[in-house]
């Protein structure tokens, strides 16, 4: 199969990313269920799939094209999956404070943003080890 490209080990990190995230949400989820309750517990989980499902999109999105064939299409396959991204946090959010009755908007937020800063120190390592690969192999 050869040596990993640069954009398939970024879409392997990527979706790595997001397992990680995943998980994170459902523990977090579950420990709240038990030490808290199920509206925190929902709430939790509400504000992790938040954050990873529209990323999930995006990363499916942009890593859909192939470079090599065409870079315009790979652009404009980044512009679909932001543009999703976008649309579909925005329906979630809807959707999280319409059905559910027992939402915690706190602890909501709390947990969006603790997904964002989980994937910022995410995208960091990924760089750093990145940089440390290729210092390596050169």
């Amino acid at each position: 199969m050869g040596l990993p490209t640069d954009i398939t080990t970024s879409r392997s990190a990527a979706y790595k990313l997001l397992g990680i995230q995943l998980v994170i949400a459902v523990v977090v989820a579950l420990l709240l269920r038990i030490y808290s309750g199920v509206g925190p517990a929902y709430s939790a989980l509400m504000g992790g799939l938040i954050f990873i499902l529209p990323n999930a999109y995006f990363t499916h999105c942009a890593f859909r094209g192939n470079v090599q064939k065409s870079p315009h299409l790979l652009v404009r396959l980044f512009y679909m999956g932001e543009a999703g991204k976008l649309v579909l946090t925005v329906v979630l959010f809807i959707l999280g404070f319409v059905l559910l009755e027992s939402l915690q908007v706190m602890i909501l937020f709390m947990m969006y943003i603790a997904m964002i800063m989980i994937n910022l120190a995410g995208l960091f390592w990924y760089g750093i080890y990145r940089q440390k690969y290729q210092d390596k192999n050169q």
